[in-house]
């Protein structure tokens, strides 16, 4: 005999499939089994809305169609085409990574991504799913949050580890991570989900406890005055300290505490003159 949370799965399931038919976005990548591509858009999608991400993946794939030319290419030029988009530090990894890969090869890194500078357990089970078709659930936070709410629960892990099956059972698991995907992010939403518009709201928990990954507030935080920063690095020659400050009209406070968390980041140096430049070791 199935059990409630059986049934429930179930039922979720077809739900979110019938959904997903009528709703799903498109995108160049969704189709693709690159895993360089797919590592690529997870990289630049970490903590940024898809339809922003892909405008961004769409100049890098263009820019840097293998992981070999972008390899070659300088720091500087991956920041400048990364610039506005945030959390450059990524930026910086995923040029290490680049080369990581143009020298190994994916196939050879498999199954175990996490070797990479900057894939952590998503991105890894992301690649593993999209690019080479592994019967897993990918655990960024729109699965999380849409099971923790439906079923009512804490302990997703541990929901997955013991009923994934049931939701990996007879379809692909790129088609059913990406519904997740695209239903947390236009129904089931972190903050005010459209309730009305779920197909399964009579039989949701509304369990809304749990909170995963709530974003910085982003206005006059460090990670604005590092942006600040990047971008003018990117556009102007290495500067003093000083001229620094005058030219973002920013406090000496933020400055330093900006200063020093990118150059722990790898992403600038500052030299016997105390000149600050981009970082291109």
């Amino acid at each position: 005999m199935s059990s409630a949370l059986e049934v429930k799965t179930k039922k979720l399931k077809k739900e979110l499939f019938k959904w997903y038919k009528a709703n799903k976005r498109e995108y160049s990548w969704r189709s693709s089994n690159n895993p360089w591509e797919i590592f690529l858009l997870e990289t630049i999608a970490q903590q940024t809305q898809l339809n922003r991400a892909n405008k961004y993946y769409e100049v890098f794939i263009k820019v840097f169609p293998t992981p070999e030319i972008m390899s070659k290419a300088s720091t500087k030029k991956i920041l400048e085409l990364w610039s506005g988009l945030g959390y450059n530090n990524r930026a910086k990894r995923l040029h290490e990574a680049s080369k990581i890969i143009s020298s190994i090869g994916f196939d050879n890194l498999y199954p175990n991504f996490e070797i990479l500078p900057g894939v952590g357990k998503y991105t890894n089970s992301a690649i593993r799913s999209f690019a080479y078709g592994d019967k897993i659930i990918t655990e960024d936070t729109n699965v999380k949050r849409i099971i923790s709410r439906f079923f009512g629960i804490d302990n997703v892990d541990g929901y997955l580890k013991k009923y994934s099956y049931l939701l990996l059972s007879g379809v692909s698991s790129r088609d059913i991570n990406q519904a997740f995907m695209d239903f947390g992010s236009q129904v089931c939403k972190s903050i005010s989900p459209n309730c009305n518009q779920c197909p399964v709201e009579d039989s949701c928990g509304k369990y809304f406890k749990v909170k995963i990954n709530s974003l910085e507030k982003f206005k006059g935080s460090n990670r604005e005055t590092r942006g600040k920063i990047l971008k003018f690095l990117i556009t102007e020659e290495p500067v003093s300290f000083y001229e620094l400050k005058k030219k973002l009209n920013t406090s000496e406070i933020k400055l330093k505490k900006a200063l020093s968390s990118m150059e722990k980041d790898n992403l600038i140096k500052v030299n016997k003159n105390n000149v600050i430049e981009i970082n291109s070791d």
